[in-house]
């Protein structure tokens, strides 16, 4: 009995954030303050429930240092209803900050809202909001 309800319980949350809204695939150029600011961590995506790949990097503006990007390279993820990219302090989204809702995959920059304490948030999440699934992280390092 034990054996068939863990099973049932992966099949629903594998199958639980279908495709539902369609990411748009964007090549975007940063400004040049990002393109010439301090790289201060880079990680590379893995997949958890579902497919994500490519790579994020913590940027630091070089015109204001208060401000810190995540700029996605070739990045790739299934679609998903209600997907949002979240800063954690590990991949069960302990002490998140979400950072903005999913709705592109190739190369763009999202702005760090200034609450997240990178310290300590070092994992990006793309996470289903609706189902709490992780589709796949990355360790910033």
């Amino acid at each position: 009995m034990r054996k068939t309800l863990f099973i049932f319980t992966i099949a629903l949350a594998m199958g639980a954030c279908v495709k539902n809204e369609t990411l748009t695939p964007v090549v975007q150029t940063p400004s040049q303050s990002i393109i010439d600011g301090k790289q201060e961590a880079l990680g590379s995506f893995l997949p958890a429930v579902h497919s994500v790949s490519g790579s994020v990097k913590l940027i630091i503006d070089k015109d204001d240092a208060k401000k810190r990007f995540l700029s996605f390279e070739n990045f790739k993820t299934d679609e998903g209803p209600d997907l949002y990219v979240y800063l954690a302090e590990d991949k069960s989204a302990k002490g998140f900050i979400s950072v903005a809702k999913l709705t592109k995959t190739g190369t763009f920059t999202l702005e760090v809202p200034t609450g997240a304490v990178l310290e300590k948030q070092k994992h990006v999440l793309v996470w289903c909001q609706q189902f709490s699934v992780l589709f796949g992280s990355a360790k910033l390092e």
